[in-house]
């Protein structure tokens, strides 16, 4: 006599390939979701840190030119070439070259504290030149640093006698006395950045009666 074949209870049933196949698939569905969301919040925060580290480096390169422009004096130097330059001076167009003084000494260097500084545009770098020697020889060489990457365009003016221009000295200036040029009123510097646009800083410059150096102009 056969015996009746008993099955097992519910609770030590397997699963079907069915049922496994589905929680495989909710599973990949879940983890899609994760990485999706994880990848999200990981592009965020690095677009949040990239903008970020652009806007100190903005912050810093305004903070430097200001400073160097708030410092700026009526001292004349000798080029390389041996040609007395105003203190301020446009060699070429939005290029903008002066003397600034307060070029700090902590270890009580026999030097004086004035520089020569130059800003230009070089290909999309905004670049600070600066010497540390006022009369340069023909050898002499600035030292260079980047301000900022991907610059569009650079706009350099000077504000005197009530009216913005574009060339610093005036030609009537430089006929007239070339070695004791004033300061204009102000310098304007208008650059273009992405990702905010055109950013303009008009700097107003020290009183040019109050910024004469104590330093002799370079001899002819």
């Amino acid at each position: 006599m056969k015996r009746p074949i008993r099955l097992p209870p519910e609770s030590a049933r397997g699963f079907t390939l069915l049922e496994v196949l589905v929680a495989i698939a909710i599973l990949a569905l879940v983890a899609v979701g994760a990485y999706q969301l994880l990848s999200g919040t990981i592009s965020t925060r690095d677009r949040g840190l990239t903008h970020e580290k652009a806007l100190q480096d903005l912050q810093k390169a305004e903070m430097l030119i200001q400073r160097d422009l708030l410092q700026a004096l009526a001292r004349p130097v000798r080029d390389e070439f041996g040609d007395t330059q105003p203190g301020l001076y446009i060699p070429q167009e939005n290029v903008l070259e002066f003397t600034r003084r307060g070029w700090r000494n902590p270890l009580q260097e026999a030097r004086s504290d004035l520089l020569r500084v130059r800003y230009r545009l070089e290909g999309e770098q905004l670049i600070r030149e600066r010497w540390t020697v006022l009369d340069r020889a023909r050898m002499s060489q600035p030292e260079k640093i980047v301000l900022l990457d991907k610059v569009e365009k650079l706009q350099i003016q000077v504000f005197s006698a009530g009216t913005w221009g574009s060339a610093w000295p005036q030609l009537a200036q430089v006929q007239k006395d070339k070695k004791n040029i004033p300061l204009p009123d102000a310098v304007e510097i208008r650059f273009t950045l992405p990702p905010w646009g055109e950013i303009r800083r008009v700097i107003p410059l020290p009183e040019n009666d109050a910024n004469a150096s104590p330093v002799q102009a370079p001899a002819a």
